[in-house]
């Protein structure tokens, strides 16, 4: 029986001064042709990392597979909405959204990707669990399978959020409900690595302040979670 997915899967990562776990999942990555018969595109961007780009900790992990590699050349803070938009615009068709510290498992990837067919009006949202006794997570708004058409149709990530924490992915969650299906994919695990097992899986060094992101995000659901404009604003670079 000929495979549901083709080279069309687009995985997209985001990176911040993480090397370790970057490492970890390029180990990941490298097993993904192998259980897949094929390796899906895999999109990461560099949220403007002031130490260690990640283009470096590719380029001396030496991947069995290709990576590309976007940069974008400010260190904003908090600009998570603009990194997942500047890997969708390199994208095209079906994307998988993921921050870095979160592991799709080979046998996961092939579950999500093509053990069902994928529809365009749903979306799809695997179960999260923590490493490493596995306990179930929240269900959170991050690790998302979407169609581009729909990304686009929905205005994509809104960058108002940047420069500071919080709001932005839940923001595009219910951008997404409006239009979509939403599918929770249980059979599929996910695995969230905390910092006691890598240091770096999340980003340190910045404030988590939500008090700004939770004013504006009320006051974007006030006026009914309209599409956003102007997105990639700023400057950036493939670098491999």
């Amino acid at each position: 029986m000929p495979s549901i997915i083709r080279i069309y899967m687009n995985l997209v990562f985001l990176y911040y001064d993480n090397p370790k776990m970057l490492e970890t999942q390029i180990h990941h990555w490298n097993a993904y042709k192998k259980t897949l018969g094929h390796v899906p595109r895999i999109i990461l961007v560099d949220d403007g990392s002031p130490k260690t780009f990640a283009a470096h900790v590719v380029q001396r992990s030496k991947p069995e597979i290709p990576i590309e590699v976007y940069r974008i050349k400010e260190d904003i803070p908090w600009n998570f909405t603009g990194a997942r938009n500047l890997g969708c615009f390199q994208a095209d068709e079906w994307i998988y959204m993921s921050d870095i510290d979160t592991l799709l498992f080979p046998e996961d990837a092939k579950k999500l990707f093509e053990g069902r067919p994928l529809h365009k009006q749903q979306y799809y949202i695997p179960k999260r669990v923590w490493l490493p006794d596995l306990k179930v997570a929240s269900v959170g708004n991050v690790n998302l399978l979407f169609h581009k058409d729909k990304y686009l149709e929905v205005g994509g990530y809104d960058e108002d959020y940047a420069g500071f924490y919080g709001r932005g992915d839940t923001d595009f969650h219910h951008r997404l409900k409006k239009i979509l299906q939403r599918v929770y994919r249980d059979d599929v695990m996910i695995r969230v690595v905390p910092p006691s097992l890598i240091a770096d899986a999340r980003t340190r060094g910045m404030k988590r302040d939500k008090t700004n992101n939770i004013a504006l995000y009320e006051s974007k659901k006030a006026a009914g979670f309209i599409n956003p404009v102007n997105p990639l604003r700023f400057s950036w670079k493939r670098v491999l």
